[in-house]
């Protein structure tokens, strides 16, 4: 009584697995992509108009941390 080995499993049923394993992968990518442009069109809109405020304020923060490191300079000196 030698056993036989398990049936193939039908190529109807593997291309269909294929077929929707494929479909998955596509919609997930099309999600992520959607994802992707909507976060990258979030901070290109939002930064364009505040870019000019964002280096004033660096540039009002460095000239603080100047003059208050003069003002120390002063105190010790």
């Amino acid at each position: 009584m030698a056993s036989e080995p398990p049936a193939a499993p039908s190529t109807a049923r593997d291309e269909r697995a294929s077929a929707e394993a494929r479909l998955m992968i596509e919609r997930a990518e099309h999600a992520w992509r959607r994802q992707v442009e909507d976060e990258e069109g979030g901070v290109a809109g939002g930064t364009r108009g505040g870019a000019p405020v964002r280096w004033l304020l660096l540039a009002l923060a460095v000239t603080a941390i100047v003059l208050l490191l003069f003002d120390r300079l002063a105190q010790l000196g």
